[in-house]
């Protein structure tokens, strides 16, 4: 069933690769598709979304700078929204000749705001995979403790699956061992024959100096006043709050918001209501690009 992908490469403004992988044909006419991940996370998230989404439409999963399969900046003060909302304009200019919809987890949500606060006509709708305006404390500070931490040990894929436990088990109740598998490889790639994080461990050093004085994001939210969005949030999460929905539904009575059960930060978007509800965000945003063409 799940059509092939494609990894391209991009240039960015200053000198960098960046890797991306195409699901689907560049000549559907439907609403194409763009996924942004999380702080230390890479296109391999968005697989069995993208693949759902494929047969009829164009997705592209980028890899942000120093992650996955994209260069590592010399400069780790480049990690940050700026420079990576830049790049996704880049390639939202170079590759999609229509609004998009954006389906952005954690990080790649923040992008995401930002994206329809400052190029609002480039935007067709918004996934929110467990993110908002406000990041709650706790999870800031659960996400500093391992951010660029290597796992000890780590010699095996077993060790790294064990890593994976050890830190989300509660959160993540009642994975079967192929998901935990999955999530581990999709969380380290393998070098010298062993696993190892699949991030620039300098991103840490980049948050770290910014963490602390974390901005609220409403002005950006209210951008998106007339921008058809959707927010998924794991029922187990320490970044995205409940009440922060709330507060959301508020600013924007038109949001779509989905608690996705048994999960906490991040949905794997594989969950029948996460992909139910991005289905039918994406067929009405299909009948107003019908509409435009």
């Amino acid at each position: 069933m799940a059509p092939g992908f494609q990894h391209r490469t991009i240039h960015t403004n200053d000198g960098l690769t960046l890797s991306y992988r195409e699901y689907g044909s560049r000549f559907s006419r439907t609403t194409p598709v763009l996924c942004l991940p999380g702080l230390t996370r890479n296109a391999k998230d968005f697989h069995e979304i993208a693949c759902r989404l494929a047969p009829d439409r164009r997705v592209i999963a980028l890899d942000a700078r120093g992650r996955g399969r994209s260069d590592y900046d010399a400069n780790y003060r480049n990690y940050n929204l700026v420079a990576e909302v830049g790049d996704v304009l880049a390639l939202m200019s170079a590759k999609f000749d229509r609004p998009c919809l954006i389906i952005g987890t954690s990080r790649g949500g923040l992008a995401a705001m930002v994206l329809c606060a400052v190029r609002p006509y480039l935007v067709a709708g918004v996934v929110l995979n467990d993110i908002g305006p406000v990041l709650e404390p706790e999870g800031v500070a659960r996400i500093k403790d391992y951010l660029g931490i290597v796992p000890e040990p780590l010699e095996t894929w077993d060790d790294a699956i064990a890593s994976l436990k050890a830190a989300n088990e509660k959160d993540f109740p009642g994975l079967s061992d192929a998901q935990w598998q999955t999530w581990a490889e999709r969380t380290f790639t393998e070098k010298d024959g062993k696993p190892a994080l699949d991030y620039d461990l300098k991103l840490r050093d980049a948050v770290m100096e910014t963490a602390s004085a974390v901005p609220e994001m409403w002005s950006q939210f209210r951008t998106m006043t007339d921008i058809p969005t959707l927010v998924l949030r794991g029922e187990n999460s320490d970044l995205l709050s409940e009440k922060t929905v709330k507060d959301m539904r508020r600013a924007k009575p038109d949001l779509v918001a989905v608690n996705i059960k048994d999960r906490g930060h991040v949905p794997f978007l594989d969950e029948a209501e996460a992909i139910a509800a991005i289905e039918k965000l994406i067929s009405q945003l299909d009948v107003k690009t019908a509409e435009a063409c």
